[in-house]
């Protein structure tokens, strides 16, 4: 892993850092904690948000607490959709994946040349992005 790299966490590596640390690759799990700046695309609270309320996500504890644990400050920045976003998210090259968050997210990462932390083999064998498998 570069140190000049940037990385854009998608959903499901957003749960496991801040939910399941042990699902992650320890050097995956290491990249997460080091002091260095984390980003996710706006989708992802939508998405969590969504499968917290019908009950696909337990937390223990409120959404908003939830939320104020797994997007610390310095620490991981929440990207907003763009315009440009948008766009590419409906044009990708290549890809007839149909999954509107994932797409979001693909096109987030492009948009800002970030790798994407994912356990998706969708987004992993995507050629269009970089990504890195996240899970053992």
């Amino acid at each position: 892993m570069d140190q000049n790299e940037h990385y854009l966490l998608d959903t499901c590596a957003w749960i496991d850092a801040f939910s399941a640390p042990e699902m992650l690759k320890p050097h995956i799990r290491k990249l997460i904690n080091s002091q260095r700046l984390i980003y996710l695309a706006s989708i992802s609270l939508l998405e969590v948000a969504r499968k917290e309320a019908c009950g696909q996500l337990i937390f223990g504890m409120p959404l908003v607490d939830w939320f104020r644990i797994a997007l610390p400050q310095n620490r991981v920045k929440v990207i907003d959709l763009s315009p440009e976003i948008s766009i590419d998210a409906t044009r990708l090259p290549a890809w007839d994946h149909r999954d509107p968050g994932d797409r979001l997210v693909v096109a987030t990462a492009r948009s800002h040349r970030l790798t994407i932390l994912t356990s998706d083999g969708k987004i992993l064998n995507y050629a269009h992005v970089k990504s890195l498998a996240t899970r053992k």
